[in-house]
């Protein structure tokens, strides 16, 4: 059988692991498989076409995709993420649905062969599911079962400069099954590896002393905690505290809005990561993580949280875009003559009320282009000075 798998995504920065781990599986069974990014193959060329889903709200691309390929004639299958959690509109559209992982998949090496060049930079799972039932979270849904994955090293390619880790909850594991991947990662270091990156966040709430240790000793590029809500304050703080203590002095923490908390809240959030900056000469980046129901198509990405107007959440948008040059983060560090916090207070306001009535002023989207105009026009002054310092 020939079979085509189609990545719906409409970006790519990494590539599609779930279809590399079916290619892997199909080609076992004895058919012919291809790896395409958002192209349907002519009519004739395969009998069955199985597409990839990962965000509900570009569930209206995926579907125009399945359309696409039910003019083909051939057998369509769609999987991932999206096409688990709201089945309905592909059905509709006659395509076959393939809920959740697939254990015939999942047992393989995925098939590198697929992708045009061998990957350095490799994506890998050392467990699956999570412990925690966050309300913002599908894991529970998708992955109701903790489970640890020994055997993960196999699945790692010689060449691979850096992993990806797609773990939900790494730091819930026994303490000895942590160790054992600790070692797995020191040898692969042994062989080339660079760099490692547990790309869902390490859960503040589970680290240890101990565990503090373990973390500290591989090559994390960088490390990652999340400050999803209030729930997690107090551990966030200690966490951040038992890892530059431990000389890791680079961490970004996603920090989740829009969701059940307030602007207000949103603002503590993030001036308490400035405060840490400050107080352990570290550098922290806040990346804002806006909250967009799952289980609803909207393209538009409108969602407004219940302590949330549209303006406040666009406005906070905007302000986060601006900092950021368009990377979407905070980082209150290497500010011109600012201390993060004075950064922070630049920015946001220097109270949670200061905060909510910046993101109701009448002319705040102009004030937040002059303040980025004079930020840009300080810099350029800044590096001209140092220049002018190195050469004289």
């Amino acid at each position: 059988m020939r079979i085509a798998l189609i990545d719906s995504r409409a970006t790519r920065s990494i590539y599609p692991l779930a279809l590399l781990k079916l290619g892997a599986w199909r080609k076992r069974l004895g058919d012919k498989c291809k790896l395409f990014a958002r192209e349907i193959p002519r009519r004739g060329l395969y009998d069955e076409i199985w597409i990839s889903t990962l965000f509900t709200f570009e569930i209206p691309e995926a579907l125009a995709l399945v359309q696409a390929a039910k003019k083909t004639g051939a057998r369509v299958v769609v999987g991932g993420i999206a096409a688990s959690l709201m089945p309905e509109p592909f059905e509709r559209a006659g395509a076959k649905v393939r809920r959740g992982l697939i254990p015939e998949a999942e047992l393989g090496i995925p098939d590198y062969s697929l992708l045009p060049d061998p990957p350095t930079i490799v994506i890998s799972h050392t467990s699956r599911g999570c412990v925690r039932k966050c309300g913002f979270c599908m894991v529970k849904d998708l992955e109701p079962e903790y489970k640890n994955i020994p055997d993960w090293p196999r699945t790692i390619p010689a060449g691979a400069k850096k992993i990806i880790f797609f773990d939900n909850n790494w730091l819930a594991k026994p303490i000895e099954a942590i160790r054992a991947d600790v070692d797995e990662i020191k040898k692969l270091q042994a062989r080339g590896l660079r760099k490692i990156d547990f790309n869902q966040a390490l859960d503040c709430r589970l680290l240890t002393e101990e565990l503090a240790d373990l973390v500290a000793t591989l090559p994390h590029d960088p490390i990652r905690f999340a400050f999803d809500g209030l729930h997690e304050d107090g551990y966030f703080q200690r966490a951040i505290e038992r890892i530059v203590k431990r000389k890791r002095q680079t961490i970004v923490s996603d920090v989740l809005y829009n969701f059940t908390d307030s602007p207000e809240d949103f603002y503590y959030r993030i001036r308490e990561i400035a405060k840490l900056e400050e107080k352990y000469k570290c550098h922290i980046v806040a990346f804002p993580m806006r909250y967009q129901p799952i289980l609803s198509s909207d393209p538009n990405r409108e969602y407004t949280g219940p302590k949330w107007t549209p303006r406040e959440r666009s406005i906070t948008q905007k302000i986060v875009s601006k900092h950021s040059g368009g990377r979407g983060t905070f980082s209150f560090t290497g500010g011109p003559e600012r201390s993060p916090l004075a950064e922070l207070e630049y920015w946001l306001g220097k109270t949670p009320a200061d905060f909510r009535r910046l993101l109701n002023y009448p002319n705040v989207r102009k004030l937040i282009d002059v303040r980025v105009a004079r930020l840009r026009i300080k810099r350029a002054k800044l590096r001209i000075a140092t220049r002018a310092e190195a050469i004289g």
